[in-house]
């Protein structure tokens, strides 16, 4: 717990840090580091291969550091494994490449044989998780640098992994490298230094703008803006003509003392802060429990097509402890809208999304695109109570957004819901990622 609390405090203090002003512009913090470049190469155009021997040279005597990325790789590989067949290179092959006091000559030639850029990924995050955000931030520019490069780069990551050669796949990994490498910037450097990454990003064309960064799912075709309107919204319309039956509901959860309500883990909340829930549907499946405990809640919530086929999205209660801050995060997509339907709300509870602060009323829904970068601060004296729902977005067309990229177990849960009969809900799975998260505030 005490190192939670000190890494937390570090975090803050990043971030409140206010720089000094210099006669002349700083360069990003990204290239004022100790390490050299070798004699005659350019800083800013080092070749892969020679990052990949910086790394080996600078991490190999660092176990910490290679534990966690062996661990980040059994979480994480799979998936990439799944999705590449055959063609995937072993976890064995890939960290083989850094045993400690292995000889670096044969670099190059070992490249064409690991999941090079998979491997630095996973080596950025255990950096920044260990607090080591310099390797971070040097690791996550580099593979930037092999994405801007294009042309045989992009043929050489599609030969390391075929599944990059699919441009959608491709884009997916260069946004996961970005936030990573702007979270791990923030806490270097701050602010200013994070919206340069993103700037860099959106000059990529992987997003419009530096505040919206879904990571998983974007459609550039879809409007965007922070807030939506109740009005707009036929579903939010729903839910507050069913605010009465849903605050008793919720009444009934919290007279159980809060025994309903299960603590939710995530990065984005501040030391000393509390985060709990009451999950009633999760990617189209049904906690059968809390929705018998719940009827009128989850039958509002079944009845509409729109919100009852989110299998991307989740419904439940949502509690904040007094005194609870949420750090800038954003959802995993713009295809769908979060609905807040203000159940207990306090004054002192207020939520940014992108440049704009907006407040809670009871019996009213606060709809915002979840894929815009979003705060919650809550000085109130007492726990804030939401019912949280994801709804698609008015211009997503199941069939052609949402259906194609679905897996087997998605489309058979997405059809029992749309026939009436949802199937259980699975384990919850979290983002360990430093600004994004699966669930919802």
């Amino acid at each position: 717990a005490a190192a939670i609390v000190s890494r937390s405090l570090e975090r803050t203090s990043w971030r409140l840090r206010t720089p000094q002003p210099t006669s002349q512009p700083r360069p990003p913090v990204w290239e004022r580091r100790s390490h050299q470049p070798r004699a005659g190469t350019d800083a800013a155009a080092e070749p892969l291969p020679e990052v990949l021997e910086w790394v080996l040279t600078r991490l190999a005597d660092q176990p910490a550091v290679l534990a966690r990325a062996r661990a980040l790789a059994r979480q994480q590989m799979a998936p990439h494994e799944a999705a590449m067949g055959s063609a995937a290179p072993s976890e064995a092959i890939a960290y083989g490449l850094l045993t400690p006091g292995e000889a670096v000559a044969s670099v190059d030639e070992r490249l064409a044989a690991c999941a090079s850029r998979h491997l630095l990924l996973e080596l950025g995050q255990a950096c920044s998780m260990l607090r080591r955000e310099a390797d971070a931030v040097r690791i996550f520019r580099a593979l930037s640098h092999a994405f801007a490069a294009g042309g045989a780069s992009r043929a050489a990551a599609a030969a390391e992994h075929p599944v990059l050669a699919d441009d959608a796949r491709a884009r997916l990994f260069e946004r996961e490298v970005y936030t990573h490498w702007g979270a791990a910037a923030a806490r270097l450097g701050g602010r200013a230094e994070e919206r340069r990454v993103y700037q860099l990003a959106v000059e990529r064309g992987l997003w419009r703008s530096t505040l919206q960064r879904p990571l998983e799912h974007y459609a550039r075709s879809l409007t965007a803006r922070p807030f939506w309107e109740a009005s707009e919204l036929p579903e939010a319309a729903a839910l507050q003509r069913a605010f009465p039956a849903i605050l008793a509901e919720c009444n009934a959860l919290l007279a159980r003392r809060g025994g309903a309500f299960a603590p939710y883990r995530s990065r984005v909340v501040a030391a000393g802060g509390a985060w709990s829930d009451v999950q009633l549907f999760g990617g189209c499946r049904a906690d059968a429990e809390h929705c018998a405990a719940c009827p009128r809640t989850a039958a509002a919530i079944a009845a509409q097509p729109r919100l009852n086929s989110v299998v991307h999205g989740s419904h439940f209660f949502s509690r904040l402890a007094a005194g609870t801050h949420l750090e800038a995060h954003c959802g995993p997509s713009n295809y769908r809208l979060r609905c807040h339907l203000g159940l207990v709300v306090p004054a002192g509870a207020r939520i940014r999304v992108g440049e704009e602060v907006r407040e809670w009323r009871a019996g009213e829904c606060l709809v915002f695109d979840d894929s815009y970068e979003h705060e919650v601060w809550h000085s109130g004296d007492t726990d804030r109570v939401v019912l949280i729902c994801d709804l698609w977005h008015p211009e997503v067309d199941l069939e052609k957004h949402v259906r194609p990229s679905l897996a087997p177990a998605q489309r058979e849960a997405l059809a029992a819901a749309e026939a009436g009969r949802h199937l259980p809900v699975q384990r919850r799975v979290y983002s360990t990622g430093a600004s994004v998260v699966r669930r919802g505030d």
